[in-house]
């Protein structure tokens, strides 16, 4: 091949033909992105799911074991202002959360984040939503803090294996890869690392956004029609 590239400019040169292409090489730089930066996003999904259906279950069934909220139907708290207290609480932390989970992997881990941390930090809200209403549902059926742990583990874990926090759905068998999809884990991650990884915006991923609003609309009603103090 050497040889017969040699020639050619040999005789092309011999005939002396112009030269009517030319390459401009121009170097470009791609992104590095390692199987970590593929786990860093997954990470936080599954820290700020696990905090808040764990943690919103078991606070919320302690409350009942030990007879707290009987106690606070007879002080001038309004029940709303328990819940939103409780909400705002746990999204303020579950922030806090993404941000450490974040900086650690990028700080101590060399992880790469391309993209808009502010759309990723919205994404860790609207799905946080989803998982606080989770654990409100969870601490309705549960009577006491051992049910709590149980049921909210029993809901988290498949959505840790199977939602594409270790790996992508698509390496799952057919018909599971599209029943995943519809779990509120699998759209978020896939949000998140798009915008993390890839430097995209939420809303190239509107499927994905209509499935998640359509579970904060129907776990916000099922929490409103099912939850009891009493």
């Amino acid at each position: 091949g050497v040889l017969q590239q040699f020639l050619q400019l040999t005789n092309m040169e011999l005939v002396r033909a112009p030269e009517l292409l030319a390459l401009d090489p121009v170097p470009i730089q791609a992104r590095q992105v390692r199987y970590f930066d593929f786990l860093l996003p997954g990470f936080v999904g599954m820290g700020v799911m696990q905090y808040a259906i764990i943690g919103m279950a078991s606070t919320l069934a302690l409350y009942r074991e030990q007879k707290i909220f009987k106690r606070i139907l007879a002080t001038p708290l309004s029940v709303r202002s328990f819940f939103i207290a409780q909400v705002l609480a746990h999204l303020l932390l579950a922030l806090v959360q993404a941000a450490v989970i974040l900086a650690a992997g990028v700080l101590l881990f060399n992880g790469h984040v391309y993209g808009n941390l502010a759309w990723m930090f919205l994404i860790v809200i609207l799905g946080n939503i989803i998982f606080l209403n989770l654990g409100f549902l969870v601490a309705t059926f549960a009577r006491n803090l051992n049910a709590a742990n149980g049921l909210a583990n029993v809901i988290a874990m498949p959505m840790m294996f199977f939602s594409g926090v270790f790996f992508s759905t698509e390496m799952l068998p057919k018909v599971m890869a599209v029943a995943v999809k519809y779990l509120p884990l699998t759209p978020m991650l896939n949000v998140m690392r798009a915008v993390v990884i890839e430097a995209r915006v939420p809303w190239d991923y509107p499927t994905d956004l209509a499935i998640m609003a359509g579970w904060i609309v129907l776990t916000s009603v099922a929490v409103v029609r099912l939850f009891r103090f009493d």
